[in-house]
C-alpha cells in the first residue's frame, strides 16, 4: 500500500470530524495523530471499514477475507482488541452476543460483522 502520512489518511477519510465519528471519539484525539500518527488498532479498524483512503481497494480486502473467513480469536488480533467487550463495543452489539461466539469459530455473517470486513451483505431477494 502506499506510503500515506496521517494527515492524507484522515483527509482521505473526511477530516478531523468524520474520523472521530466514526471512531466514536473526540476530535482532539484525531488532531493529535496528525503529528503523533495513527494509533495501530484505530488504523486497523479504519483500513477494514475503508480500505480506499489507504489506497487499497475494496475488492482486495474483500478477497482477503472472503477467501477465509476469521474466527473471533482472529477478529480480535486482526483489530488490535484484547477482549469481547471492545469488539461488541466497535460492531455495536451487546456483549453477551459477541460472548457466546465460540472463539476458534467462524465469527457469524452477521451485518456488522460483514460491514466491518467491507463486505456488503447480499440484498433480502438474493439471500439463500
Amino acid at each position: 500500500m502506499n506510503n500515506l502520512t496521517a494527515s492524507e489518511i484522515i483527509d482521505r477519510l473526511g477530516g478531523t470530524a468524520e474520523v472521530a465519528r466514526i471512531c466514536q471519539i473526540k476530535s482532539p484525539s484525531v488532531s493529535e495523530w496528525r503529528s503523533k500518527g495513527i494509533p495501530p488498532a484505530r488504523r486497523q479498524f479504519l483500513e477494514l471499514l475503508k480500505p480506499e483512503a489507504f489506497g487499497a481497494t475494496a475488492a482486495a480486502v474483500v478477497r482477503t477475507f472472503s477467501d477465509k473467513r476469521l474466527s473471533k480469536r482472529e477478529l480480535r488480533a486482526k483489530l488490535g482488541l484484547n477482549n469481547d467487550t471492545q469488539l461488541a463495543t466497535m460492531l455495536q452489539l451487546r456483549v453477551e452476543l459477541v460472548e457466546a461466539w465460540a472463539e476458534e469459530d467462524q465469527v457469524p455473517s452477521i451485518p456488522q460483522v460483514l460491514r466491518l470486513l467491507g463486505i456488503e451483505e447480499p440484498p433480502p431477494s438474493l439471500r439463500p
